[in-house]
Order: C-alpha cells, then structure tokens, then sequence
C-alpha cells in the first residue's frame, strides 16, 4: 500500500511539474499544483499517522516519535482544512514524547527527560500534563544541581571511555 500510494503520488507530482514545464506560469496554473501538492501531503500525512499508531502499537516509541515529528512538518507545510489530522498529530506528538520523558527520567536521565518536554510545549504550549512535567523535572534538576556531571562532562563520557580502552589495551599489550 505504501509503495503504491508513493508511486501514485510521484506520478501526480511529475505530471505536474511537465504541465507547468511546458506551459507559461499563471496564478491559474500555480494555484492548481499547490492544490495537487497539498492533497499529495495530506495523503502522506494520513500515512504517517497511520504508521505512527501502528509503532506505537509495537512498542516502539522513539521510532513513533519520528513519525510524529515527520506527521508534524507536513502538518505544518499543508496549512488549514486538516483540523482533525493536526489534532491527532499534536496529540499523539504529546503523548509519545511525554512517556519518552517519564521513562528517561525514571532512568535518572532529567537532562533528557527536559528535552522530551520542550519539545511538547513548542508543540502544544498549553499542554498541562507537559507542564507540570516540567516544573517537577526542573525541581528535581535544582535539586541535583551539584551532585550531577555538568552538559560538557557528559559530552566526554564516550571519549573518556574510549581512552580507558586503549589505556588498558596498551596496559595489556606492555
């Protein structure tokens, strides 16, 4: 069904754009490709969504994020007249990405779990669900504050694991 919805809306596209090749540019003719290319994005969008249920189905939900996020730029590009598929984008945007948020920070990972969090609210600003998430990551974070590696410190934590390797390879080796 993907392939073929892909295929058909490839060719929708390409007959499009020979049109437009061929024929000068009116307001007549560009209005007509808007319409064809926010159809074929509504199409898609329809896809994503259903795609992004289905992974959340599985369990899978960094990967249902991604649909998310994908279902969310098409909403974006597409404008008005797809009021029930923005709020099924938002929605479930919202949802993913908070129980993303409630599982890193169950992993004493709050860093992460706040930027899980931002995302919703530049999503959904008035969230309340995301918003008391939030005020309850930062406490914690204030109250960690000084017993947690700093952002730059973390950073290093591949490098310097990378370095204890080789010490002891080296180590080994002598």
């Amino acid at each position: 069904m993907t392939k073929a919805v892909s295929l058909s809306l490839g060719l929708i596209l390409l007959l499009a754009a020979t049109a437009s090749g061929l024929a000068q540019t009116s307001p007549a003719d560009t209005a007509v490709n808007e319409a064809v290319l926010r159809q074929a994005n509504t199409i898609i969008l329809r896809q994503k969504l259903q795609d992004a249920k289905n992974t959340v189905a599985r369990g899978d939900l960094p990967g249902a994020a991604k649909f998310y996020e994908d279902a969310y730029t098409l909403v974006e590009q597409i404008g008005s007249g797809i009021d029930a598929e923005k709020a099924q984008t938002i929605s479930g945007l919202a949802s993913t990405r908070l129980t993303l948020a409630r599982q890193a920070q169950r992993q004493d990972d709050l860093r992460e779990a706040a930027t899980q969090v931002s995302r919703v609210l530049k999503v959904d600003p008035q969230n309340p669900a995301a918003l008391a998430f939030k005020k309850d990551n930062e406490r914690l974070l204030a109250s960690r504050r000084g017993k947690m590696p700093d952002e730059p410190t973390v950073q290093q934590k591949t490098y310097i694991a990378n370095e204890k390797t080789e010490a002891g390879t080296l180590t080994q080796d002598g």
